[in-house]
């Protein structure tokens, strides 16, 4: 349930300023900052979380029965015992921390896409100049939600982007206001949320150990069959619009969530976090992720549904914070290992191609449209997700490596260096605009 910034529109370039003050501060201050350079770490933290959502996307991948599934039986094919354990340590180290990690990083974008405006002196208003982006972003979701993945987040992602446009346009004061209000009634509803999920007897579905017989098993999800396993590319598209009300409740009820990650995202950058001077902010931050990383943890390990969706939706947001910090600190000391840095920078500039091709081959792999890798093998989940994660990783980095090699030694600059989404993205914004 998780995916990528576009260019421009909510993905921070490797060139900016790095503007005075926190988010909402005047057009004045925000552009105070001298010189325009380019800050390593935000590519290689686009990347990472781009990257991390596959984390997370491979297990809807994986499971027979896609994520309707998932929801109603996340351990089907994976047995009781050591693999359950396996399960449960590895969902957990992605599950939301990703999904945080990228609305941070749109937060970001929008920031110093404004900031940008201003350096600009533009004539135009400012939402008025961010529309285009947010309305390509959105439909570039709608196609990625439709055709490829039912768990896109896109679509949230520029609507609450626009949102943000608009609260990081006025004051300071008005900005933390934003972020603590909606950061209240997120932690609020998700508790309640929680709570309920508590009180509910637990379902035999749910049970470890749960094992599927046959390669489409016994999930009339779609008139009267498995649209994972037995539809086609254009059925299984069909089936998500006729689902969509469940499929988009997600960027729905986290929108508040949302607003609260993009103005921390936008105020953390502000305050200098991928800056030598903000080695303070950076160990604040640190601490917080820190201290939530073994709660985080300890949730996922109990597996229940009310502590993976409060993992989810509350305690992974916090370690996000912190492992956006830990990347901007070993970005600046150069303690990333040079392959690493390497992958995630090409991913992080190639990130909306990225995030379409990842979810596109996972789905070419596993889906029954494909090669139907996870209706074949039900029995083997767990080491087919390892292994198909692995795969589609290599393939995706490898790409935006072969891509941006090639773009640099014809001499190709821009947009279309940096991947194909990425340039047809920039050809429709300039017609719009």
């Amino acid at each position: 349930m998780e995916t990528s910034p576009t260019r421009g529109a909510a993905d921070p370039g490797a060139r900016c300023d790095r503007p005075a003050g926190p988010a909402g501060t005047s057009a004045r201050d925000a552009t105070a900052a001298p010189g325009r350079r380019r800050i390593a770490g935000l590519d290689i933290a686009r990347g990472a979380a781009v990257l991390g959502t596959l984390g997370t996307n491979i297990w809807l991948f994986t499971h027979p029965a896609g994520l309707l599934g998932s929801l109603l039986d996340p351990l089907a094919g994976i047995p009781a015992g050591a693999q359950t354990l396996a399960f449960q340590v590895l969902s957990s180290l992605s599950n939301g921390k990703f999904l945080s990690l990228l609305m941070m990083m749109f937060g970001i974008g929008v920031f110093l896409q404004f900031t940008a405006w201003h350096r600009r002196s533009a004539r135009r208003g400012w939402l008025r100049s961010y529309a285009p982006r947010a309305g390509l972003l959105f439909l570039d979701g709608l196609i990625n939600f439709i055709l490829i993945a039912e768990f896109d987040v896109l679509m949230g992602y520029a609507v609450t982007g626009f949102i943000v446009a608009g609260i990081i346009a006025a004051s300071p004061r008005s900005t933390r206001i934003w972020a603590w209000v909606t950061g209240v009634l997120h932690v609020l509803g998700i508790g309640l949320l929680s709570l309920l999920l508590l009180t509910q007897p637990e379902s035999a579905n749910g049970d470890a150990g749960s094992e599927l017989t046959g390669p489409a098993a016994d999930w009339p999800l779609w008139d009267g069959i498995n649209p994972y396993r037995e539809a086609s590319f254009t059925e299984l598209a069909i089936f998500r619009l006729d689902n969509s009300l469940i499929f988009r409740a997600e960027p729905i009820f986290t929108l508040a969530m949302g607003i609260c990650l993009f103005l921390i995202g936008a105020r953390l950058f502000a305050g200098g976090i991928f800056t030598p001077d903000g080695a303070r902010l950076r160990r604040r931050c640190l601490l917080i992720g820190a201290a939530a990383a073994p709660v985080d943890l300890l949730l996922g390990i109990v597996g229940s549904p009310a502590a993976v969706f409060a993992q989810r939706y509350l305690t992974a947001s916090l370690v996000a914070i912190g492992l956006l910090a830990l990347i901007a600190h070993a970005s600046l000391h150069r303690w990333i290992p040079r392959v690493i840095e390497t992958a995630c920078a090409a991913a992080g500039r190639m990130s909306l191609s990225v995030y379409v091709g990842q979810n596109l081959l996972a789905g070419a792999l596993f889906f029954g449209w494909g090669l139907d890798l996870a209706g074949r093998f039900p029995e083997a989940r767990l080491a087919l997700t390892i292994t198909g994660f692995v795969a589609v990783l290599a393939a995706v980095i490898a790409f935006a490596l072969v891509w941006q090699a090639i773009a640099a030694r014809r001499g190709v600059r821009g947009p279309a260096a940096r991947g194909p989404l990425e340039w047809l993205t920039h050809l429709a914004l300039q017609k719009l605009t």
